[in-house]
């Protein structure tokens, strides 16, 4: 039987008994969690040291079961299972403002000039509100963080808005807010699951991707793209969660355990996203072979300008109008301290 058969069917009978418990006394408690994140990448290495570790600060009570590679599902499917009790949590990326909406609004393209640096900023400000959101949700954010900032991976070097527009780019196709954005900013977004982007992309039903730096490099994006423009287009949060069902059955020292390390996984996590995307923006994509198409301030005006007409125009249906005067009130403190 093939590789990818035998851990199909092993997920599948994981997801079968539903969320574990501890049967017998002392037995510990295992908690199944889902990420789309490939077995082999540096995120799966870092939640695999996550895993050891609260498995052996906790005396080997809890223990992660991570099921990697979509095998459970896209990120949506499997956070229908965790509230089916099928898993206890999950790790991602565009689920996580399912959970805790205000998310949302990192995702917003033309906010963050800065790109990753005003980024981080402005999700540490929104973190006690994702939090309550998580858990009026069901859930319990035992982590909040992020991938990166979205940049421009692209058969033809794109230089200008009108190049932008006429280049057919993938986007994920669970992304609310890219989708109808670009679409609004006269784009051509192409809406693909995960998997199935670089297929397109060899089958040219698309010109390039829209990505951070690190999923451009895990799922081999980098390597079929010819050209990247590193225009700062939006933020990419990242968020590790588990079901209220789940996290109350834990003892408040275990919650606390849990939380805790989980917290040092997030620094490190985001560590991990800054160093991939500096290194891969500073030379590392190049010396793979791409050309770097340096954005000039008329593109990045241009962005940021016909960006902000569009979420004006989309109003109400992109994000709500209160969240969106706050952060970009807060941009604009940080930005007068500089």
């Amino acid at each position: 039987m093939r590789a990818p058969m035998c851990a199909l069917l092993v997920a599948l009978a994981l997801l079968e008994v539903g969320a574990a418990r501890a049967d017998e006394a002392g037995a510990p408690v295992v908690l199944r969690m889902a990420a789309i994140a490939p077995d082999g990448t540096a995120w799966a290495r870092e939640m695999k040291a996550l895993a050891r570790a609260i498995e052996e600060q906790s005396a080997g009570r809890i223990r992660l079961k991570w099921i990697f590679g979509g095998i459970a599902g896209d990120e949506l499917t499997a956070l229908q299972r965790v509230k089916a009790g099928q898993l206890d949590g999950e790790a991602g990326a565009l689920f996580c403002n399912k959970v805790a909406p205000s998310l949302s609004v990192m995702r917003v393209p033309g906010l963050f000039r800065r790109g990753t640096e005003e980024a981080v900023t402005i999700l540490a400000r929104l973190r006690p509100t994702v939090e309550a959101e998580a858990r009026a949700s069901g859930f319990v954010a035992i982590g909040v963080g992020g991938f990166g900032t979205d940049v421009l991976f692209t058969r033809k070097p794109v230089r200008t808005i009108d190049e932008l527009r006429a280049t057919r780019v993938f986007v994920w196709s669970l992304d609310t807010i890219w989708n109808p954005m670009l679409k609004e900013m006269g784009g051509r977004p192409i809406p693909f699951d995960v998997p199935d982007a670089g297929r397109a992309y060899d089958d040219a039903r698309i010109d390039g991707f829209i990505a951070v730096p690190s999923a451009a490099l895990a799922y081999q994006w980098s390597s079929q793209a010819r050209y990247f423009t590193p225009l700062p287009m939006a933020f990419l949060p990242a968020c590790v969660v588990m079901s209220n069902r789940t996290f109350d059955t834990l003892s408040v020292a275990d919650q606390q355990l849990v939380k805790t390390l989980t917290a040092r996984f997030m620094l490190r996590f985001n560590d991990l996203g800054r160093q991939q995307e500096e290194q891969l923006l500073g030379g590392l994509l190049e010396k793979q072979g791409m050309t770097r198409v340096a954005p000039t301030e008329a593109l990045l005006d241009g962005f940021v300008r016909e960006a902000a007409a569009a979420r004006g125009r989309l109003g109400e249906r992109l994000v709500p109008s209160a969240l969106l005067s706050k952060v970009l009130g807060w941009l604009e403190e940080g930005r007068a301290k500089r």
